[in-house]
């Protein structure tokens, strides 16, 4: 394997714990706190996170929250799980450039989704605490 595929693949590996990183802090800001299991320094148990993660997007329905938010989280933990789906794909198969660079798409899709949510939650936040 050359040494650009094993970057890539620890870049998308990175990118994948970056964003569940993200997703721990929105879980722990909504009005009900939800608790995602933590990652260990750069390094998720994707084994707790993947079930965690499918939790959580049950649990959002719990939420006070209106539909557009919930519906922006729920997006968020899809895509998240699909840029999972797809990087072990990648890893199990072999690298593939296409495969790869859907693995970055589908994070960044997931990263939009959950920059929506958090400054919804922010602004929320900001409302409640400006008076």
């Amino acid at each position: 394997m050359s040494d650009f595929e094993d970057e890539t693949k620890r870049h998308l590996s990175s990118l994948i714990a970056h964003s569940y990183s993200d997703l721990v802090v929105v879980c722990a800001g909504l009005p009900i706190s939800i608790t995602l299991p933590a990652p260990s320094g750069q390094e998720i148990i994707l084994s707790d996170a993947i079930p965690a993660i499918r939790r959580a997007m049950a649990l959002i329905e719990e939420q006070p929250l209106p539909e557009g938010p919930k519906d922006t989280f729920v997006a968020a933990c899809c895509y998240w799980l699909a840029a999972v789906d797809v990087f072990t794909l990648l890893v199990v198969n072999g690298y593939d450039t296409a495969r790869a660079l859907s693995a970055a798409t589908v994070l960044d899709d997931a990263d939009r989704k959950l920059a929506e949510i958090t400054t919804w939650l922010a602004d929320r936040w900001l409302e409640e605490n400006d008076k």
